[in-house]
């Protein structure tokens, strides 16, 4: 992460299709609360391409809104599985920026 973040939202356990819901409530009020919000990662324990969807969703929002959404450093391994084996991470990604980028590929 790089600089001071008003709020550190921390994801944790299972943030896939199932817990979809929760995630966008968990980062809209953490929006609605904070102008500037980190997130991290490291204690998820799985992800999908939904995960993605959402965390590009709530960054475009939170910009569309005047603040803020950066991802805490590193991901959590999860996550950065997902963005890997998606190409996610490749240079020519419009939001490869976005994500913490991993210290090491699979």
């Amino acid at each position: 992460m790089t600089g001071k973040r008003d709020h550190t939202h921390v994801l944790s356990g299972d943030a896939g299709i199932k817990f979809a819901a929760e995630i966008v409530n968990g980062l809209r009020q953490a929006l609605e609360s904070h102008k500037a919000v980190s997130v991290a990662t490291q204690a998820l324990t799985a992800a999908d391409l939904t995960t993605v969807q959402t965390l590009i969703a709530a960054k475009i929002s939170a910009e569309a809104q005047g603040k803020s959404l950066a991802m805490d450093s590193p991901i959590g391994e999860p996550l950065r599985i997902v963005l890997h084996d998606a190409g996610l991470l490749s240079p020519a990604q419009p939001y490869r920026d976005f994500w913490a980028l991993p210290s090491r590929q699979p």
